[in-house]
């Protein structure tokens, strides 16, 4: 059996794990040694006997609950696991080490890889057939004599007792049953060989364990009873209390009786053979020679890799002189070699190729496979990290966690969970020492690693207006393959809410869902890759104890499938569900890493939350949290979970193939842009109608504002504020001193004659036409014809009039345009930046991200301006227009005022740090607009005209007041810049068409550079969350 998994052990030269061996059979360790073993003829002949089991330690106990023993075992051992008298634990504590998992079995020579169904597969209905065990008890070779004819066999078992371990997740307590019959019951009722006691979960008789040749074999349901209460749980698979079960047992085999309220009973076998080893990747030897041979998801490939992350065609190996070239076919989690981003590489002897979990080393004749898919293991090296003022985050830890298990980092607030757990999955890293994925540095090999990733953060990284089907279709589209077909993402679908057991509410809207279901609905999210290691952020916070229990459940239950789960958690009521329990105190120290069963006995307390206490500084003893720490190092604890572990894994050479790693790998781009573009469109549509009182609102505010306006101004002001001989008007005297006319008492002749009258300003045309002192007047001005001349004298009989309403109430237009885009866009990201962030890691782009947001937000402007323009039009109709139909060309400069508007949102949104920081911006965001439109405070200092161009109500006013003929110079002088005139319209104007058609160009160019300036700071904005700090 290989226990390092550093290096090659070959059988007949072919890479094993772990084997029987014969007779004369070759063994190679490493690359230099090779020996021929030999078995005397005695002892091939020899027949395995029973083992010889030592006496069974008698304790004190009720007699009638006992494990039977045979005549030589006069002891009786206890047979009530989980209510053992404390004084019994005090007196004489059993340290039970971690479960072993069976080792792979011995690999076989293929010339390619054995068929395989294609992903997904459906589970089959049929009875449960484990793969087949090795035989009970393997033999273990004393070592090699002076010659082969001397080898001897060592007595099978002699190292000790097989036995069953049974524990509780409720009482914390664990106990070890010899098993010393040939068949040994398991149950509630007393008349079981082993008893549970267990509040109702465990049938009377359960289960059975009876002894067939050199082998124990587990049988469900006991073969007295035709069904349990609860069935029974092996590698995370629920097997149904009707459903006959037959396991061999091997050595490290855990099975688990639970309810649904998540109690947890757990049986761990071991078979007494000794140290129990951790478990390798499966490895698999391929045979070269062919020209060419492709390798992906699909069954119709060469070597068949059948996992989610694997493209159904994602590379070729094609022959090329005397090695072989890896091409990658388009795939979307790429392929590396060496630990580098490759579409074309030549292979060399020893190259590592991984594709997805799988790890392929290529060698003279052949690839070797390695399945990792569930077999990372994370060791922590020397991790430290410091925040602000030097304050220490990470103190110097190192520990080891193991493929498939349930670790908890547990500590007071400010001890450095969180910090850690994103040290080690790579989100926030650590300034100092290492984290090794399976031997190899990680924050190095970023790249080949991110996709065997899941983490699920404390917020919720599912949309609350989406049914649980179709936020988990969204994100399978995201992060599959883009080959998997839609009935293979539906399967994959119905794959995980099995697995997180929702499948029974798959069609309601995830608000609808209890906290608990939507920290469920995130797990099965990020389930869809099926991901080897699974990290989780206080997943069970703000749920009550029951639902805590349930959630752990689970999480053990995904462990035992083969992830490897690391959580954050302050609830310690159900952390004997999990295998280790990392206790930081402050300062980011380690306190403890181990068993949770011992952790209470390490403290000397009868409750987690007791040890919690112990931890935190006092005013006596400020010192608290070192000498824990120290205390910790120096411990047994220490040496056998910590160092020893970290001593039998391989160290990171920081080398491949000779070449140094001096540099950190990218994250790479997955996904095609256009696709996700399209996409996150669908979503967000589907989100916008999902929300169906919000979209309502969104819709009605356009022309409920509209009409209010409409009426107030038809009420106060009168009607037709937008005709033209409201929008300019003239008075009957000129408004200068330029020339002396004769004085006339009554004005000008022929007009009315009251002081504060206005006109129509086509009378004082004829006037200056046909009068001759009108003619004098106009002989007054320069000019290039007489139509220009009689134009700037007109302008001296215009004053203000009504224009200062038409003035007003497109400012308002143009003031709500922009303040529905704020409001649309400024919680837009940030209400989701849970989300984004997860699928940022993933493969989510930027630029498909914002393009998305304001594609469907504008879609919404686009109709909210339609209708506060049909409002506004149809009771207060609009004239005049430069370039275009009046009522377009103010439709235009409204949607652009209106994008304008929602990228302004988006960009606070973008930097704010959460939605209430956004909502407070909403102020800062618009009262500016109304300051610098130029309306209530005409602007006419340089620098103020300069401030005020970054602002869509500017740059709207310019462009409405054009289009209508407004005369700035009359309404309190606003100047654009300079002494330039804010408004260029044809109404009574001195400028040309020309010059107004500039002007609108003008206007609605900036608005458009506006949009597109602020989609950059949106991007800038979000990119800024990419950085790892």
């Amino acid at each position: 059996e290989k226990l390092s998994p550093q290096n090659m052990m070959t059988v007949n030269r072919v890479p094993v794990q772990q084997a029987t061996i014969a007779d004369g059979n070759t063994i190679g360790l490493g690359e230099d040694t090779t020996f021929l073993f030999q078995v005397r003829a005695q002892a091939q002949a020899a027949t395995p006997t029973p083992p010889i089991v030592p006496l069974y330690q008698q304790q004190a106990s009720s007699p009638q609950h006992v494990v039977q023993p045979q005549q030589q075992y006069p002891a009786t051992p206890p047979k009530y696991p989980m209510n053992p008298p404390a004084q019994h634990y005090a007196a004489q504590p059993t340290p039970i080490p971690p479960p072993q998992y069976p080792m792979a079995q011995s690999a076989q020579q293929y010339a390619v890889t054995p068929p395989q169904q294609q992903y997904p597969v459906a589970p089959p209905a049929q009875q449960y057939q484990p793969a087949p065990s090795q035989q009970y008890p393997a033999y273990h070779t004393a070592g090699l004599a002076g010659r082969p004819d001397e080898t001897q066999i060592a007595e099978p078992g002699t190292t000790g007792v097989p036995s069953i371990e049974v524990s509780s997740n409720i009482f914390g307590s664990k106990q070890s049953y010899p098993l010393t019959k040939n068949i040994i019951t398991i149950g509630r009722d007393t008349s079981n060989d082993i008893v549970i006691r267990d509040g109702g979960i465990v049938s009377n008789h359960h289960i059975q364990i009876s002894r067939e040749g050199n082998q124990f074999v587990l049988i469900h349901p006991h073969p007295d009873k035709p069904r349990t209460l609860n069935g029974l749980l092996y590698q995370g698979r629920k097997i149904r209390g009707d459903e006959p079960f037959r396991h061999a047992l091997v050595r490290g085999d855990i099975f688990r009786i639970g309810d649904e309220n998540g109690t947890l009973i757990t049986l761990a076998y071991n078979d007494g053979t000794g140290t129990q080893q951790e478990m390798l990747a499966p490895v698999q030897p391929i045979k070269l020679g062919a020209p060419e041979l492709t390798i992906g998801r699909a069954a119709g490939n060469t070597v068949v890799l059948n996992h989610p992350q694997v493209s159904a065609h994602h590379a070729r190996l094609v022959r090329e002189g005397g090695t072989y070239r890896i091409l990658d076919m388009n795939s979307t989690n790429h392929v590396y070699v060496n630990s580098e981003l490759t579409t074309s590489h030549l292979l060399k002897l020893g190259d590592e190729i991984r594709i997805g979990p799988y790890k392929l080393v290529f060698e003279a004749n052949q690839l070797t496979q390695y399945d990792e898919s569930n077999f990372i293991r994370i060791d922590a090296l020397n991790l430290k990290k410091t925040g602000n003022n030097n304050y220490v985050l990470l103190n110097d830890l190192s520990f080891t966690i193991p493929p498939r298990k349930f670790v908890a980092l547990v500590g007071g607030s400010g001890a450095g969970k969180s910090t850690l757990m994103d040290a080690l999955n790579g989100l926030r890293p650590a300034q100092a020492g290492k984290v090794l994925y399976n031997g190899k540095d990680y924050y190095h090999n970023l790249a080949s690693f991110s996709s065997q990733l899941g983490y699920v953060p404390q917020d919720d990284i599912v949309h609350r207006d989406l049914t649980v089907e179709r936020a988990l279709y969204y994100a399978a589209k995201l992060r599959l393959p883009s080959d998997f077909t839609s009935a293979q993402i539906k399967q994959r679908i119905n794959e995980v809410l099995e697995d997180v057991e929702m499948s029974g509410r798959r069609k309601l809207l995830v608000k609808k869902l209890s906290g608990g279901q939507r920290k469920r609905v995130s797990i099965a999210l990020e389930l869809l890759a099926n991901p080897s290691l699974f990290f989780l952020d206080e997943p069970t916070s703000g749920l009550d104890p029951g639902l805590d229990r349930k959630m752990m459940f689970l999480l053990r239950r995904l462990a035992d499938k083969g992830h490897t789960i690391v959580l954050v958690t302050h609830a310690t009521n159900n952390i004997n569900t999990c295998d280790y329990v990392c206790f930081l105190c402050q300062g980011g120290r380690l306190a403890f890493f181990g068993p949770p069963e011992e952790a209470k006995a390490y403290f000397g307390k009868t409750d987690f939350a007791e040890i919690y206490s112990s931890l935190e500084p006092t005013d006596e003893n400020p010192n608290i949290p070192e000498e824990a720490a120290a205390r910790f190092k120096v411990s047994n604890q220490y040496k056998q979970y910590v160092v020893a572990p970290l001593r039998s894994g391989s160290a990171e050479t920081g080398q491949v193939n000779g070449v140094p790693q001096t540099k950190e790998v990218k994250r790479p781009k997955r996904g095609n842009p256009l696709q996700q573009f399209f996409l996150l469109n669908q979503r967000n549509l589907e989100l916008l109608r999902n929300d169906t009182s919000n979209l309502i609102i969104l819709l009605l505010q356009a022309p409920l504002i509209a009409l209010l306006l409409m009426l107030l101004i038809r009420f106060e002001v009168g009607a037709g504020i937008f005709d033209a001989n409201k929008v300019v008007q003239c008075a009957p005297r000129i408004s200068t001193t330029k020339i002396a006319l004769p004085p006339q008492s009554g004005g000008i002749i022929g007009l009315n004659t009251g002081k504060n009258d206005v006109v129509d300003c086509n009378r004082i045309i004829t006037y200056l036409k046909n009068d001759s002192t009108g003619k004098q007047y106009v002989n007054t001005f320069s000019g290039k014809d007489l139509q220009t001349k009689q134009n700037a004298a007109l302008q001296d009989f215009i004053v203000i009039g009504d224009s200062i309403n038409a003035q007003r109430a497109l400012f308002i237009i143009a003031f709500v345009a922009v303040l529905f885009g704020c409001i649309n866009g400024t919680r837009e990201i940030v209400k989701e930046a849970s989300i984004y962030r997860r699928e940022r890691t993933v493969n989510l782009g930027i630029i498909p991200y914002v393009a998305s947001k304001f594609l469907v937000l504008g879609m919404l402007a686009l109709v909210q301006s339609a209708a506060l323009l049909i409002i506004v039009n149809l009771f207060e109709p609009l004239h005049q227009g430069i370039i275009l139909p009046i009522v377009l060309e103010t439709y235009i400069t409204l949607v652009l005022t209106a994008l304008a508007g929602l990228m302004v949102g988006l960009t606070a949104s973008a930097f704010a740090a959460n939605e209430d920081s956004a909502n407070s911006l909403l102020p800062f965001l618009l009262i500016p607009q109304v300051v610098f439109a130029g309306v209530e405070i005409p602007l006419k200092d340089y620098f103020l005209q300069a401030a005020a161009m970054i602002f869509p109500t500017r740059w709207a006013m310019t462009a409405l007041g054009t289009s209508i003929g407004l005369h700035s110079d009359k309404l309190g002088g606003d100047k654009l810049w300079g002494d330039n005139n804010t408004f260029q319209g044809q109404l009574f104007s001195i400028y040309s068409h020309t010059d107004s058609v500039q002007r609108m160009l003008v206007a609605w160019g900036a608005l458009g550079i506006l949009i597109v300036v602020l989609a950059i700071a949106v991007c800038i904005g979000l990119k800024r969350k990419d950085i790892r700090t």
